[in-house]
C-alpha cells in the first residue's frame, strides 16, 4: 500500500466502481419504469395482466426480459470496470514511472554520481519537475568541477611561492649561500604574494557565499577616485606610462563599502599598469549612467584581450597566457573579486577590448536616489 502506483489504481478502480455502480441502478430503474408504463399503456395486447387476479403484472415473458436486460447491465457494468481498473493501472504507471526515473537518479545524484539525467517525456508537470531536475543536476556537477579546478588552481599558485620560500631556507640552512638582505628580499616578495592571494582567497568565498559584510554609506565616488588614482600616479611616472583622470562634474553620490569599491579600482588599475608598456597611457573616467547609476570605467593602451578569452576574464584564475602572467606576478583571481563587489553593490561589470590597442573595463554603481 506503500507503492503510489497501487493508491492510483486503487482510486481509479474505487472511482469506476462508485460511477459503475450509481449508473447501473439509475438505469435498471429507469428500464422498470419505462417498461410498466410500456405495459400499463398497452395492456389490451400486452401479456402484463394476470388472468386470475386480473391486477396489473408482468407476465413471464416480460420478467425473462427484464431479467435478459438487468444481466446484460450486470455484465456491461463488470466489463466496463475491468477496463477502468486496466487503464487506471496504465496511467498509474505512466505516472509514476518518471517518479521512479526521478527518486533513482536522485539517489544516484547523492551519492556522487552528478552525471545522472532523466528523460523529459512530456510538457506537463510531470516534465516540468524532470526539467528542474536535470537543470539542478547540471548547475551541481558544473559547481563540481569549478571546485575541483579552484582546489587545482590554488594548489598551483601556493606551490611556486612556496617553492621558493623552501628552496631559499634549505640554503641557507645548509650554509649554500648567506641570508644578506638581497637574499632575503625575494622570500619577503614571495610571501607578501601569498598572503595577498590567500587574502582575496578569503575574501572571494565569503563573496560567493553571501557572507561578506559590506559597510555600506553615501560616498563621494569622485573623491574615491582621485585617491586612488593618485596612489598610482608615481608608479606609472616610473615605469613611463601617462595618466589621467576624467570626472563628470555632476557626479552623483552613490552607497558603497568604499573600502570594496576602492579594491576593485585598485585591481583594475593594477592590471592596466602591469600590461601597459613604457610609452603607454592610462585614463580613469566616470559619468552618469542614465537617471540611476554611475560607470566607471578603465582603460589602457596594452597589449589587449583575445576575443577568445574575453568572455572568461572574470573568472578564478583565469588567464589567457599563464606563463607571461605569471612573470607579471598575477594570479588570476583579481577580476574575479572585482565582479563578485560590483555585483554586491547592484552593479555590473564588462571588459572590452582590441588586440594590440589596449583595453576598458566598465563597471557601474546605482547612485542615491
Amino acid at each position: 500500500m506503500n507503492s503510489l502506483s497501487v493508491k492510483l489504481s486503487l482510486l481509479f478502480a474505487g472511482l469506476a466502481l462508485l460511477c459503475i455502480g450509481a449508473l447501473a441502478i439509475w438505469v435498471n430503474q429507469a428500464v422498470n419504469a419505462s417498461f410498466n408504463s410500456y405495459c400499463e399503456m398497452h395492456s389490451s395486447t400486452c401479456k402484463c395482466t394476470q388472468p386470475e387476479t386480473g391486477v396489473m403484472g408482468l407476465g413471464q415473458d416480460e420478467q425473462a426480459f427484464l431479467q435478459d436486460s438487468q444481466r446484460s447491465l450486470g455484465i456491461a457494468a463488470v466489463v466496463a470496470l475491468a477496463v477502468a481498473v486496466a487503464l487506471g493501472i496504465i496511467v498509474s504507471v505512466l505516472v509514476t514511472r518518471p517518479m521512479r526515473e526521478l527518486a533513482s537518479s536522485a539517489r544516484k545524484v547523492a551519492s556522487g554520481d552528478l552525471s545522472q539525467r532523466v528523460t523529459h517525456r512530456s510538457d506537463d508537470e510531470v516534465g516540468d519537475v524532470s526539467a528542474a531536475f536535470n537543470t539542478m543536476a547540471e548547475q551541481l556537477e558544473m559547481k563540481e568541477r569549478s571546485r575541483k579546478q579552484l582546489l587545482a588552481d590554488v594548489a598551483h599558485e601556493l606551490r611556486n611561492p612556496l617553492s621558493v620560500v623552501q628552496g631559499n631556507l634549505e640554503a641557507w640552512l645548509d650554509g649554500v649561500i648567506a641570508p644578506t638582505p638581497e637574499q632575503i628580499a625575494p622570500v619577503y616578495d614571495e610571501t607578501v604574494l601569498l598572503n595577498r592571494l590567500i587574502t582575496d582567497l578569503r575574501e572571494l568565498t565569503l563573496a560567493e557565499a553571501g557572507q561578506l559584510k559590506l559597510e555600506i554609506e553615501e560616498t563621494d565616488l569622485a573623491n574615491l577616485i582621485n585617491a586612488e588614482a593618485a596612489v598610482f600616479h608615481a608608479r606609472c611616472q616610473e615605469k613611463g606610462v601617462a595618466m589621467s583622470a576624467d570626472l563628470a562634474a555632476d557626479l552623483p553620490h552613490v552607497r558603497i563599502d568604499g573600502l570594496r569599491i576602492r579594491q576593485v579600482l585598485h585591481n583594475l588599475l593594477e592590471n592596466a599598469l602591469r600590461f601597459s608598456a613604457k610609452g603607454g597611457s592610462i585614463s580613469i573616467s566616470a559619468v552618469k549612467d542614465g537617471s540611476n547609476g554611475v560607470m566607471v570605467s578603465v582603460s589602457d593602451t596594452g597589449s589587449g584581450i583575445d576575443p577568445a578569452d574575453l568572455p572568461y576574464i572574470f573568472d578564478h584564475f583565469y588567464k589567457a597566457d599563464r606563463s607571461r602572467q605569471r612573470n607579471y606576478g598575477g594570479a588570476g583571481i583579481g577580476l574575479a573579486l572585482v565582479r563578485k563587489y560590483v555585483e554586491l553593490h547592484g552593479g555590473k561589470v564588462w571588459a572590452e577590448s582590441e588586440p594590440g590597442k589596449g583595453s576598458t573595463f566598465r563597471f557601474t554603481l546605482p547612485a542615491v536616489a
